[in-house]
């Protein structure tokens, strides 16, 4: 499958018709480069294309859109968002956008075509979303018979999956940030569609739905009164299942036109010159609190200090009277140290004495060695006896350790401690004035009648969307209970079912369901464990291939559990290696790998586009991304980079063999238009401007 041309009429920052054509070359040339400064419009051509395709359900491709589509008040007003500001403006202007995006080389089952035109137009003023579908240049009966959004998502591709060929290069690393169960469960579902797993999965479900319709046709009386009544109690639910969603729909609706009106009301009050809100007000009132407990604290910390203050002006004096606290606390060692010696020495005399009379020593030879040794002792005990020549403190023991502690926190820390402190204090004076000054202005507005009036609307507004947002909460719970009820009833039918008798063609029939379930489970079970193995190994190898870390990540283990399929990255001695702890640049590549195996292993051949390639990644990295990724992950790749940021020259002219087209998106007078340069010439042509249109 490839795309030959794509048309944007009126979208955004694309002003009329621009188109570009791609050209096929061969395999080898498989990339196309749109080049442009930030602001350009290079993201904006993406959301074209992935509009042109799912249009009202783009919300369901990835969570930016329905971020945006939530936050525009719904989707008609994030469509009216989408058209091109000057042709807003000019009444005389058709109020429409439209995007065209011609396919070719692709295959639909019992459907011979060469190429497919999808196209999609919004009317803004009449808010209404037109699609055409033509094949090989003619309406087909198919297209009108499952209509162009299930056309577009069961033959071309579907939605769950397109995350994997439309993405943001950058923004992939969320792949590799996958926590909460009900993001792993999303994601899985996606895996399943991607490597074709769903399509069994749903198949036998059909036939098991097959085998209870059969049963509750042959069953006995009794049960089958039971079967009908259960059935009927599953129909109902079903029909709740059905109303709470409309009704959280509604809701959710309701909520966002109460918010629209709550922030139209707060425009108001701005241009009356009150820009804070009630919640505002509450808010400002509590951090006024807050600023005046720690103003408390502050100063009670800093008394505590300025206590301390006299010790650190003394500074010379406080030096000096340090020295003679050291100098008597040694004093009063050395006496304790004297009698200690004198004890000692009187006994090692005597043990001496009783040693020289058991040797039988001559009395001279004996009354000279006493005399050495008490000559010796005398010597060094005159030095230890030196002590001060006058006491002027004498602190007790306890009273010199609070000293030396109180010395040590004026020379080390009291500076810094007292420095940080009147920081804190000037930064807390400061926030609490400017707090003071708002709520002053604030309240002084409020006697405006008007500002007044406006401010008790959106009060009004902003308490029914607290009770609308309670209902919701309200309705999810009983969704919930609903499904839960539901989910029950299902299995107690399909337990029932198999006990029932079935007429003879009945019984064959259903032989024939319950072989292919049975087939179909066992054949599930291998398919897994086949995708399991293929996935971990392309996983492993591509990893292997991109990252220049020898050894860092040995092996790749895919588990899947029921409908949860989760992936582990293994050191060489078999050790989980958290994804959380991987660097941004190795979860871009991580998710860029996963992305690769998980295209390959569909076998889907669709082109891929990829916004802001080579963020994050070092110069190894950006190599094997151009020389082993790009080239080989699809027969058509289009990338969107930022010269000189995102692609240097260096990069470029690796990737230059593999490149079929380049493109520059250029901006004049705040519109956009797309021209096509040589390959060779693109960084000689393209202008480096320094005021860029953001649009």
């Amino acid at each position: 499958m490839r795309i030959n041309r794509i048309t944007i009429n009126n979208f955004r920052i694309y002003k009329g018709l621009n188109e570009v054509f791609f050209k096929y070359k061969n395999h080898e040339n498989n990339i196309t480069i749109i080049a442009g400064q930030n602001g350009f419009g290079k993201t904006t051509f993406l959301t074209a294309l992935i509009w042109g395709f799912y249009g009202k359900l783009i919300g369901e491709v990835d969570e930016k859109y329905k971020r945006e589509i939530y936050e525009s008040g719904g989707y008609k007003k994030y469509a009216n968002s989408i058209l091109n500001r000057d042709v807003k403006a000019d009444e005389k202007s058709e109020q429409k956008f439209s995007v065209e995006i011609e396919i070719a080389e692709i295959y639909i089952p019992s459907v011979p075509c060469s190429k497919i035109i999808i196209r999609r137009e919004f009317d803004v003023e009449k808010e209404l979303e037109n699609t055409n579908i033509l094949i090989d240049g003619f309406e087909n009966e198919l297209t009108k018979e499952v209509g162009s959004d299930i056309f577009i998502n069961d033959f071309i591709l579907p939605r769950e999956i397109s995350k994997f060929f439309f993405f943001d290069a950058e923004k992939i690393v969320s792949l590799a940030e996958i926590k909460t169960l009900a993001e792993k469960r999303n994601l899985s579902r996606a895996y399943s569609e991607v490597l074709g797993i769903n399509k069994y999965e749903n198949l036998k479900r059909n036939l098991e739905n097959l085998r209870v319709k059969l049963r509750k046709k042959s069953a006995s009386i009794t049960d089958r009164n039971r079967l009908v009544k259960l059935q009927e109690e599953a129909k109902q639910l079903d029909k709740l299942i059905l109303l709470n969603e409309e009704k959280i729909e509604n809701n959710a609706s309701e909520i966002d036109r109460n918010r629209s009106l709550s922030e139209q009301y707060q425009e108001r009050l701005i241009r009356e010159g009150n820009s804070m809100s009630i919640e505002d007000m509450v808010r400002q009132k509590k951090l006024r609190d807050t600023l005046r407990e720690q103003s408390v604290e502050i100063k009670a910390k800093l008394k505590e200090l300025l206590e301390l203050a006299p010790f650190a002006i003394a500074g010379h004096k406080l030096q000096e009277l340090q020295k003679q606290v050291k100098s008597e606390s040694h004093g009063k060692q050395k006496e304790i140290d004297n009698e200690f010696i004198k004890d000692k020495f009187s006994r090692i005399k005597q043990k001496v004495d009783t040693k020289i009379q058991e040797k039988q020593i001559a009395d001279n030879i004996k009354a000279e060695l006493f005399e050495i040794m008490i000559e010796a002792f005398n010597t060094n005990f005159d030095e230890q006896n030196n002590t001060l020549e006058k006491v002027l403190l004498d602190l007790y023991s306890e009273q010199t350790n609070q000293f030396e502690a109180l010395y040590d926190n004026i020379k080390h820390s009291y500076s810094i401690q007292f420095k940080q402190i009147v920081k804190e204090e000037k930064n807390n004076r400061i926030f609490l004035s400017k707090t003071l000054r708002k709520i002053s202005n604030a309240e002084a507005k409020d006697t405006d009648v008007l500002a007044k009036k406006y401010k008790v609307e959106k009060a009004k507004i902003d308490k029914h969307i607290k009770e609308l947002n309670a209902e919701q909460n309200k309705l999810h719970e009983e969704l919930g209970v609903y499904k839960q009820e539901l989910s029950i009833k299902t299995k107690v039918i399909s337990e029932l079912a198999k006990t029932v008798t079935l007429d003879e063609i009945d019984r064959e029939k259903d032989k024939v369901a319950e072989r292919l379930v049975y087939e179909l489970t066992e054949f599930i079970y291998k398919f897994k464990s086949e995708k399991k193995q293929s996935l971990q190994e392309r996983l492993r190898r591509e990893l292997h291939r991109l990252m220049h870390k020898e050894n860092y990540i040995e092996n790749v283990d895919v588990e899947l559990t029921e409908d949860i399929i989760d992936i582990n990255l293994l050191d060489k001695d078999g050790n989980l290696i958290e994804k959380e702890a991987l660097s941004k640049g190795e979860k871009q590549l991580y998710a860029t790998a996963l992305l690769k195996s998980l295209v390959d292993e569909s076998g889907i051949q669709f082109p891929i586009f990829i916004d802001s390639p080579l963020q994050k990644f070092d110069k190894q990295h950006s190599t094997n991304i151009i020389t082993e990724f790009y080239p080989s992950i699809s027969k058509q790749v289009i990338l969107f980079p930022l010269l000189e940021k995102e692609l240097t020259k260096t990069e470029y002219l690796m990737l230059l063999p593999y490149i079929a087209q380049t493109f520059v998106i250029q901006n004049s007078e705040g519109k956009s238009t797309i021209k096509e340069y040589k390959a060779t010439q693109l960084f000689n042509k393209i202008e480096k401007k320094n005021n860029v249109h953001s649009y």
